[in-house]
């Protein structure tokens, strides 16, 4: 059987609490942890409760959460928040994009499209390999 793909999207407040939210199914799950790793097993949890309820009421959906995939994602503003050693103007570089644009998709001013976002996703991840290929 196939997995069903759930997609999560995850923020961060300002108290350092981290928040996951999913939709993309009949009803609403939610919760938070006090880390990104309590938060994924605070959802996990929360999406089986609703999966049981839903089987105890009878809801034909259900039974097509059988095999789940959970996909994380964080915003733009979160992940500039979680990560503020990254600099703006080397995320820009890296992404060629602009740096004044990307200051406001950091600070919510305005929300980055699909293009736009896996252009930020790709040059993150560049920095990344940078940084685990250095040796010391």
């Amino acid at each position: 059987m196939k997995n069903q793909k759930i997609e999560v999207s995850i923020e961060k407040s300002n108290d350092g609490t981290y928040w996951g939210t999913s939709q993309n199914f009949e009803g609403i799950v939610t919760t938070f942890g006090n880390s990104l790793e309590e938060l994924i097993s605070n959802f996990e949890n929360a999406f089986a409760d609703h999966i049981e309820v839903a089987k105890d009421l009878g809801e034909t959906y259900a039974n097509k959460f059988d095999n789940v995939e959970f996909d994380y994602k964080m915003n733009l503003t979160s992940f500039f928040e979680l990560v503020p050693e990254l600099k703006i103007s080397s995320i820009a570089k890296k992404a060629n994009m602009n740096e004044s644009l990307l200051r406001q998709y950091k600070n919510g001013l305005t929300t980055a499209s699909r293009e736009q976002t896996r252009k930020i996703q790709e040059a993150v991840h560049e920095l990344g390999r940078e940084l685990l290929s250095v040796q010391f």
